[in-house]
């Protein structure tokens, strides 16, 4: 029974989230890596983006600072791009920096922007989590943070 209980846990590594956004794939590309337009988008329901500070090269570091709007928590998470391929696919690794200044273990992040009729299909794509746990919690989080990308664009923003 035990092994069931661990191999279920290891089963759930990843997720995929997929949204249509109603504005041209470079746009919505440029959203992914702009601070002007992540600052609207880029942290989970009940959160807002403090600070965003991005390296936009392969090998180059990114930062970010969320405070949660209910405690006041700040949060920060980082990760380097792997492959920017603009306006067709980002790449790019994260992990969250601990209270005594280490990472939880890292994820892969992959978003790939598809031109469709009257706008761009987003495939959001993040694995390699160590719990079932973290993945639950980083798809929750991300889906409200795309809810938020969907109404950034459904208020003209181009």
């Amino acid at each position: 029974m035990h092994a069931n209980a661990d191999d279920a846990l290891q089963a759930v590594r990843d997720f995929t989230l997929r949204r249509h956004f109603n504005a041209p794939r470079r746009v919505v590309f440029r959203a992914f890596v702009e601070p002007e337009h992540m600052q609207h988008w880029w942290a989970p329901r009940g959160f807002t983006m403090l600070s965003c500070a991005l390296d936009l090269r392969e090998g180059g570091a990114w930062r970010m600072r969320i405070k949660s709007d209910e405690t006041g928590a700040i949060q920060t998470e980082v990760g380097v791009y792997r492959e920017i391929r603009e306006p067709e696919r980002l790449s790019f690794t994260h992990a969250w920096v601990r209270g005594n200044g280490t990472l939880t273990p890292t994820t892969l992040v992959t978003v790939r922007f598809t031109e469709q009729q009257g706008g761009t299909a987003v495939s959001f794509h993040q694995e390699d989590f160590a719990t079932a746990a973290a993945c639950r919690s980083h798809e929750d989080g991300w889906s409200t943070s795309l809810d938020k990308l969907t109404a950034y664009f459904g208020k003209g923003t181009q």
